[in-house]
């Protein structure tokens, strides 16, 4: 039992935020869970909107950096995806005080607004998945 008390306490610091309520804001550079093998990658909120509709929903436009493909190459950067709130609060783990570069994320904000494109509600790792599955079909 006390080692259940004792570690319990661990488990709970190195858990998403999802059980805080957090207050997200552009410009904030956060660690997330990642997929295995992308230890060191990080996502930075661009953009928040909300958008209207039958159930409104509110956007974060981030960019992410350091995600690594099969053979270990690592991507320069996605430049935008939009995810949704639960996603954030499910896989982000702790803000970081990094100031590496991130990419300019407008450009595919803009061809997301064109094609009225949609929103990830998956986790950040998930996402991560979905990006290496495309490059590698890209490559073939």
């Amino acid at each position: 039992m006390l080692r259940f008390l004792l570690a319990t306490p661990l488990c709970v610091l190195a858990a998403p935020v999802a059980a805080q309520e957090v207050h997200y804001e552009p410009g904030q550079v956060w660690t997330y869970e990642t997929a295995p093998g992308d230890n060191g990658s990080l996502i930075k909120i661009q953009e928040i909107e909300a958008l209207e509709g039958k159930e409104p929903i509110e956007v974060f436009h981030i960019s992410m950096i350091g995600i690594r493909l099969a053979d270990g190459t690592v991507l320069p950067g996605i430049m935008h995806m939009p995810v949704s709130r639960r996603t954030l609060d499910h896989s982000v783990i702790e803000l970081s005080d990094s100031d590496v570069p991130f990419p300019d994320h407008r450009e595919g904000l803009a061809m997301w607004r064109d094609a009225n494109g949609g929103v990830f509600t998956i986790s950040l790792a998930a996402i991560a998945d979905v990006v290496r599955e495309q490059v590698a079909a890209s490559m073939n």
